[in-house]
């Protein structure tokens, strides 16, 4: 399995597809699939037709993203093509929704019909799904349990939330050559060797466990039956930070929420805001009666995460790697600032120099810690290796 990318800062939706289809298409010999990655600049159903008039009959798919990347190069606007192509590989894409009315449901129907498009798996070929959901229309936790529940077990998950950049209202997925908003899209991947994947995120904790007493959904009301608020205030104050509602949002850039899982990792959770009432709202799904801590996380943290993560994915592919994609969250980019590019330069060094590298900035990501079940998570690094 072996990629090819184009990419193209252009901001007209025709020549932006015709710029990165001719260089990803350039020498590729007999493509199985592309993966399309855009950002919210482009109006998605023209792009959508541009692109599906520059590839033809090639199966394609993929989704709106607050930044691509090619290697180290960063597009905050542009349009990346990942051209896959061997023959010891199948792929079968699949989608389902709405995500704001049933996500689990649309998790359900987007994996049986991802998979329904396979051929028969041959003996000793391994799984892999990327899940990309709707970020901003639905509950992608609840999106990322139905596609675990129809998919089953032995399954290597890695994906992301579709999105656009601050102030996150704009999305659209790419499948069967037409732009879909309020949609979860599955790209399944049946190869011959296994695709690595490596999840890492660098977060620790700064502050105590607590439970989460009364939560609504995305809304952690009260931690250990306080205001939710107090409580991160009372830990910032603990640790000589002062701390109120105004000083909130830059605080909690770097103080995410932590859910502790068995195997000792952390499911992190990105705070958005201080409700009127003392709540406050994150970006995901935070579960009554869950144990918590706030984490705290500096710039060698994350760019250290960034290595491991990749260093995972590489060594658990055999061989030589035909290339890499990697879904990380636009708010380590926010976090990092122009400290991305560090980033970027610990994934393709972990992966090596040579590796063609892809990928996306979302609005959280999906995988699975410690080879457990896959989860949403929030300010983390997914790093897929494919096997050359």
């Amino acid at each position: 399995m072996r990629i090819q990318i184009g990419k193209s800062r252009s901001p007209d939706c025709a020549a932006a597809a015709r710029e990165a289809s001719h260089q990803a298409l350039r020498g590729a010999d007999a493509p199985t699939f592309a993966l399309v990655l855009y950002t919210d600049q482009y109006d998605a159903p023209g792009l959508a037709s541009a692109i599906d008039a520059e590839l033809g009959k090639l199966p394609w798919a993929g989704c709106c993203a607050a930044g691509v990347f090619v290697g180290t190069e960063l597009l905050l606007q542009g349009l990346v093509i990942a051209l896959f192509h061997g023959d010891d590989f199948r792929v079968g894409v699949g989608r389902g929704g709405p995500v704001s009315v049933h996500p689990r449901a649309a998790g359900r129907a987007a994996v049986a019909e991802a998979v329904s498009k396979l051929p028969l798996k041959p003996p000793g070929f391994r799984r892999t799904l990327f899940v990309l959901p709707d970020a901003l229309s639905g509950n992608s936790t609840e999106v990322v349990r139905g596609a675990q529940q129809e998919a089953g077990a032995g399954i290597r998950w890695a994906g992301g939330g579709a999105g656009n950049t601050v102030p996150f209202v704009k999305s659209a997925q790419f499948v069967q050559g037409r732009a879909y908003e309020d949609q979860v899209v599955v790209i399944a991947f049946d190869a011959r060797e296994p695709m690595g994947v490596g999840i890492q995120h660098g977060w620790s904790p700064y502050g105590p466990p607590s439970q989460v007493t009364k939560a609504r959904g995305s809304t952690a009301v009260e931690l250990d039956y306080e205001r939710a608020f107090e409580v991160y205030r009372h830990t910032a104050e603990s640790r000589g930070d002062a701390l109120d509602t105004r000083s909130f949002p830059r605080f909690a850039m770097t103080h995410p929420l932590g859910i502790p899982q068995a195997n000792g990792e952390f499911v992190i959770r990105d705070p958005l805001s201080v409700e009127p009432d003392g709540s406050v709202r994150f970006i995901a799904e935070v579960p009554d009666g869950s144990l918590v801590r706030v984490m705290e996380g500096k710039r060698t943290d994350l760019l250290d995460a960034a290595a491991v993560a990749a260093t995972l994915a590489r060594e658990a592919t055999p061989g030589t790697l035909g290339g890499a994609v990697v879904f990380d969250c636009v708010s380590r980019y926010l976090v990092l600032g122009d400290g991305v590019r560090d980033e970027l330069a610990a994934f393709q060094a972990a992966l090596g120099e040579g590796v063609p590298l892809v990928g996306c900035l979302t609005l959280g990501e999906v995988g699975a810690m410690g080879g457990g079940v896959p989860q949403f998570h929030n300010k983390t690094a997914v790093v897929v290796a494919l096997p050359g």
